[in-house]
């Protein structure tokens, strides 16, 4: 598919983007009626497609994705507190080289944008910034009404260490009990943002404390389902820290990005400001790793002879990728950047099911 004006204007700041809202100026298709449904978490959904938090910044961008067949969008990262977004530029173009997970630790350079969305990978530097809770938790309520039957808003929530003298774990509690008091029917807790530099940001790589917080969360939400949002993992970390949480968690969607250090063309930090070399890519490299990730989880899964859904999440650019996903055995298959610059994907998906 050929390359369309993103949703989010990767020139302007975070803060433009979310007064003005999203940038768009196709039609909204009309969506196919199958009769089908795919079942999530107690939910019957009108397809298994959504949109990670990420994306969509306040109710604006939520009800656009919504209208375009996006039936699971997650509403992006909320906090307890107000928190300002990372300076522009915010996303930088990258070449489209497969990732591994061992190449964690190496240095990829900006490039011109791709002419389509198949050779798509950036790079995303937010900082999970947050609208004060009484703004965010009224956004989420006009969210919430955009949605259609078959349709579920699922909430993200994030811990601030310190935050009027929380704790972590009680602060991601008190989150997500705002985020419930809202109207949230679903809440995932986000365990993976490459672009903090505080605690919050490698919480899935922690076993126990990452259990200790889902309990918390659990008992304060009672049972409102939760997700635990998670970064790569090999498959023995992987499964212990599935095995911690699981007496909490009613799903886990991975990953969220890979984390690389970004440089100019010169060699240069990419991303101005401290603690900005390394961020997260996002996009078509890391389909392998993303893959590889859904495939432990369901192994993980099989194993254990449990029940928690799996959200796979990471380079799905086409319609092909979607199946492949579903096909492995993922209950919900989710795209960031491809739904930013593609946003007809999911309606195309949806015609070939009738």
């Amino acid at each position: 598919m050929t390359l369309l004006p993103p949703t989010y204007d990767i020139g302007k700041s975070y803060e433009e983007n979310l007064s003005a809202g999203p940038v768009y100026a196709g039609v909204i298709p009309a969506m196919p009626t199958t009769g089908k449904t795919w079942p999530f978490l107690g939910f019957k959904l009108s397809s298994p497609i959504g949109v990670p938090a990420g994306p969509l910044l306040n109710a604006a961008y939520v009800e656009l994705y919504a209208r375009l067949g996006w039936d699971v969008p997650v509403y992006k990262t909320v906090r307890s507190i107000a928190r300002a977004s990372h300076p522009v530029p915010n996303c930088l173009f990258i070449a489209t080289d497969m990732l591994a997970e061992a190449d964690a630790h190496t240095t990829r350079t900006v490039a011109p944008a791709p002419q389509s969305v198949d050779g798509l990978t950036i790079t995303n530097s937010f900082g999970m910034p947050s609208m004060a809770p009484a703004d965010w938790q009224a956004d989420v309520g006009r969210a919430a009404e955009a949605m259609r039957p078959g349709q579920l808003m699922i909430v993200s929530i994030v811990g601030t260490p310190g935050a009027d003298g929380r704790g972590l774990e009680d602060d991601f509690a008190h989150t997500a009990a705002l985020a419930k008091a809202a109207g949230a029917r679903v809440i995932e807790a986000n365990f993976s943002c490459p672009n903090v530099a505080s605690a919050e940001g490698e919480l899935f790589r922690d076993a126990r404390t990452s259990a200790s917080i889902v309990r918390k969360i659990k008992e304060r939400i009672g049972d409102t389902p939760l997700i635990i949002k998670i970064g790569a993992l090999p498959e023995d970390h992987l499964a212990a820290v599935i095995e911690a949480c699981l007496p909490f968690i009613d799903g886990v969607a991975a990953i969220n990005t890979v984390p690389l250090s970004i440089v100019d063309a010169a060699g240069h930090q990419a991303l101005p400001g401290n603690g900005r070399l390394k961020s997260g890519v996002c996009g078509a490299a890391i389909a392998g790793v993303a893959s590889e990730m859904t495939a432990r989880l369901i192994a993980i899964r099989d194993r254990l002879k449990a029940t928690f859904a799996v959200v796979s999440v990471g380079g799905v650019m086409t319609e092909g990728d979607i199946d492949h996903r579903l096909a492995m055995g993922a209950d919900l298959v989710m795209s960031a950047t491809a739904a930013m610059w593609d946003p007809l994907l999911a309606a195309r998906w949806k015609a070939r099911q009738g």
